[in-house]
C-alpha cells in the first residue's frame, strides 16, 4: 500500500514529502495509523548520515503513537481502535537467548524501526514520519 511520509533522499537534502510503500499485515502484525511521532536527535544524525549505515531514502522516527487500524489473524492482544505506541524495534528473530530473555535489543537479527534490512520494498525499514506503519505485535505497546 502506498502512503505519505517525510524523509530524505540524501544526507545533504532537507526532509521532504514522499510516497512510500508499506507491506500488508502478516498473521502476527499490527497496522497502525500514526497520530504523532517524536523528533529525536538520533533521527537527525541518521538523516544526515552522521552515524554509519544510513540508507536512502531515509524516513526516520522511532517514537510513534497511533491507533490500530488492522491486525493479523493471529493477533489477540490488540484490536482496531486501540491507542498504541512503537519504539525503536519492530521485529527480531524471537528465538535466540536474548529474545527469549526479553532483550531483543541485543538480538543479532533485531529490526530497527528505520534503516534496518528487510525483504520489503525498498529493502530497508522506513520509520514513523509517515501515515502508517506495520509492526509485529510483540513490539507494540498499549497506551491507556
Amino acid at each position: 500500500m502506498k502512503i505519505k511520509a517525510v524523509g530524505a533522499y540524501s544526507a545533504k537534502q532537507p526532509l521532504e514529502p514522499m510516497d512510500i510503500t508499506r507491506r500488508e499485515p502478516g498473521p502476527n502484525d499490527v497496522k497502525i495509523e500514526i497520530a504523532y511521532c517524536g523528533v529525536c536527535h538520533s533521527d537527525l544524525h541518521q538523516v544526515r548520515s552522521e552515524w554509519a549505515g544510513t540508507v536512502y531514502p531515509c524516513v526516520p522516527g522511532h517514537e510513534i503513537v497511533g491507533r490500530v487500524v488492522a491486525v493479523g489473524d493471529q493477533v489477540e492482544k490488540y484490536a482496531p481502535g486501540d491507542l498504541v505506541g512503537v519504539g525503536c524495534i519492530v521485529d527480531s528473530c524471537k528465538h535466540c537467548e536474548e529474545c527469549e530473555d526479553g532483550l531483543e535489543n541485543y538480538c543479532d537479527h533485531m529490526t530497527g524501526t528505520y534503516n534496518s534490512p528487510t525483504p520489503d520494498e525498498p529493502g530497508h525499514t522506513l520509520g514513523g514520519y509517515s501515515q502508517q506503519i506495520v509492526v509485529h505485535e510483540r513490539y507494540v505497546l498499549r497506551i491507556r
